[in-house]
């Protein structure tokens, strides 16, 4: 039987006790609906270990007392990075729950000219508190220990230079090589950024300001896809040809 998987910020020890914090708490009597007594595997992002924790309720407070702990190889070692224009809100979510499952290492998000409704200064942290939450159970079902960093930039500009692939850019549009093709030009293969624009695509500026710090104009195949079908799509190539997913 599948032991569910809670996420916790706390530090965690075999024969240490925590109080759950009120959704996690939540999640254990309402949605899983376990018993006292139950056993949950609980992770902190800190390490690559599940702490099996024994559940015990008082009154309204869940309690979990870790009895051992088990080291799962689950997190990839491609330092891999979305970099997603900022697209419908639901078109998003999706993208950043599948890419979580798939390995992703950082996801960063940015105002893109096309993005049809930018976001504001005053919306940010409420949003990124959403989509740090939605990476998070991702890991809990996916069995991921670590959640991949999210953030939000302004516009594209404050992302070019600090993105994770520093020498293996991709940018995926409609010319170029194909994606398999354009991966078998990198030497180094530990380390990817993939630029992806929102659902009108990224402007001619952009892709022009993006080509001028490396990044390779790529395409997946003859069809259009959509923005988080292809986030997903690339992500999951190059898992395939230099990650996790590799034979």
């Amino acid at each position: 039987m599948r032991i569910s998987r809670v996420y916790v910020r706390e530090s965690l020890a075999i024969s240490s006790s925590i109080k759950l914090d009120t959704a996690a708490s939540h999640y254990i009597r309402n949605v899983l609906r376990l018993k006292p007594g139950a056993i949950v595997a609980l992770f902190n992002g800190q390490d690559e270990y599940d702490y099996r924790s024994r559940l015990e309720f008082d009154g309204k407070q869940t309690i979990a007392t870790v009895e051992s702990k088990d080291k799962l190889q689950t997190e990839s070692p491609l330092e891999s990075e979305i970099i997603q224009g900022l697209s419908r809100s639901d078109h998003l979510d999706f993208s950043i729950q599948k890419c979580t499952e798939l390995g992703v290492k950082k996801i960063s998000i940015f105002n893109a000219e096309h993005s049809q409704i930018p976001l504001k200064p005053a919306q940010q942290d409420k949003r990124l508190a959403h989509w740090r939450a939605i990476a998070v159970k991702a890991c809990e079902q996916s069995g991921r220990h670590v959640p991949p960093v999210i953030e939000f930039y302004k516009s594209l500009d404050d992302i070019l230079d600090t993105s994770v692939g520093k020498l293996n850019r991709i940018l995926l549009e409609f010319t170029g090589q194909t994606l398999p093709e354009s991966l078998k030009n990198f030497s180094q293969k530990d380390q990817v950024s993939i630029l992806i624009g929102p659902e009108g695509g990224l402007s001619s500026s952009e892709i022009k300001k993006a080509q001028n710090h490396d990044f390779r104009s790529t395409k997946l195949g003859p069809r259009v896809l959509r923005t988080e079908t292809a986030a997903i799509t690339s992500l999951a190539i190059v898992q395939s040809l230099w990650g996790d997913f590799e034979t």
